[in-house]
């Protein structure tokens, strides 16, 4: 989430009389994450959460975003709930681009420090997130609709390409850590691996917790698509098991065990899990270094490090955590 697009209260307001949710009271952008446009909207009926989708998005894959996001909910999943408006539609366009409005889910998300780093992240939270993800990985096995995952691990190669001049000037030695990277990727990613629709970017700032450090709903399905569930867990080891960027094995161990409580890996995915670890390092490290050199300077947006990756890639490249004597 961020704010890229900026919208008056009489521009808001005109544009909810589509909807059957009473008058404006006033809205509040919201500026954490990257890639739309989002503002906490209160009316007179209730509280919902608006999203201008900006240029990353692929607005042909909105149907498949809400769609899903209806189907995680009917399976139990706290997830916001897409509102229809007055003629039964969930896409509107307001200033020429896509939105959506959604449901608005009680709690808060856990805070990052001034630094970007999650000092607050504990076992706990590690264990009800293995837990929500096997979950929304069950859930997902009946959903209909199929889209492929334009940020696979295929794709690295082109997205490196939009900026590869710019990054020995950042960092002299990374081109040559992600070029050889990729190489290996290419050679031993393996398609052959159960599939299903994932979230693909369950970050700290997308988990909601209660009063009670209970997880009470997920958002920001806009990185969905269909992907190996394996890769989808190796994302979440990423942005869970790090205190900083030393690897937290009591946390991995929470997030691992509960997650096979309820959906147990298969030996095969066990096996590719330390791939899909460097795999997922390596995706975050390309989108953040896209984002530092692409972000519009005058957005309100928080750019995040890419140098966190590279510390996360190199801990998954020289260590085999699945045989550690820590576990």
């Amino acid at each position: 989430m961020a704010v890229y697009t900026k919208i008056t209260f009489e521009e808001l307001a005109h544009h909810l009389t589509n909807y059957d949710i009473g008058e404006l009271v006033e809205f509040k952008e919201i500026v954490d994450g990257i890639d739309n446009s989002n503002f906490i909207v209160k009316t007179s009926k209730n509280t919902f959460i608006f999203t201008i989708f900006e240029s990353r998005i692929d607005k042909n894959s909105l149907d498949y975003f809400i769609n899903f996001k209806e189907h995680l909910s009917s399976k139990n999943i706290s997830c916001p709930s897409p509102i229809k408006s007055k003629n039964s539609q969930t896409i509107l366009d307001f200033k020429n681009k896509k939105t959506v409005l959604v449901s608005f889910l009680n709690g808060l998300t856990l805070k990052a420090h001034e630094d970007g780093y999650y000092y607050n992240i504990t076992s706990n939270h590690c264990f009800q997130i293995g837990s929500i993800l096997a979950k929304m990985h069950l859930a997902s096995k009946d959903f209909s609709l199929v889209r492929q995952n334009d940020l696979a691990i295929k794709d690295f190669e082109n997205l490196l390409n939009k900026f590869k001049h710019l990054v020995d000037a950042y960092d002299p030695n990374l081109n040559k850590l992600i070029s050889k990277t990729l190489t290996t990727l290419n050679t031993s990613w393996n398609i052959d691996l159960e599939s299903f629709p994932c979230h693909l970017d369950l970050f700290p700032d997308n988990v909601f917790f209660d009063e009670n450090n209970k997880i009470s709903g997920v958002i920001d399905f806009y990185f969905s698509a269909n992907d190996l569930l394996i890769y989808d867990f190796a994302i979440v080891v990423n942005a869970w098991c790090f205190d900083k960027t030393t690897f937290n094995f009591d946390k991995f161990n929470s997030l691992l065990n509960s997650y096979q409580k309820i959906r147990p890996f298969s030996s095969k995915e066990l096996n590719f899990l330390e791939t899909a670890l460097i795999g997922a390092s390596m995706r975050f490290l390309l989108t953040r270094l896209h984002d530092m050199f692409f972000t519009p300077k005058d957005s309100i947006v928080k750019i995040k490090n890419p140098l966190e990756y590279k510390e996360k890639l190199l801990f998954f490249i020289n260590n085999k955590i699945l045989h550690n004597d820590k576990l």
